[in-house]
């Protein structure tokens, strides 16, 4: 892992938002997949110009939501 990556996963939880790109690298989604989160409304998000951001407390939440516990 680059020292940019383990950066990024060292102080995700603190930053207000995170950028698209971050969110990519932290959760290892595509730029598509993001996309379509958003697109069906299960990634909530906010649009600064050109930019996306996501609330690391969502990020959280859509992992949550899809946990799979074992049987």
């Amino acid at each position: 892992m680059d020292t940019k990556r383990k950066k990024i996963r060292g102080d995700w939880r603190t930053k207000i938002a995170l950028r698209e790109e971050e969110v990519m690298d932290i959760l290892g989604f595509s730029k598509s997949t993001i996309a379509r989160l958003r697109r069906n409304g299960e990634l909530p998000y906010s649009k600064v110009g050109g930019s996306y951001f996501y609330l690391p407390k969502e990020l959280k939440r859509l992992l949550k939501d899809r946990l799979i516990k074992p049987s």
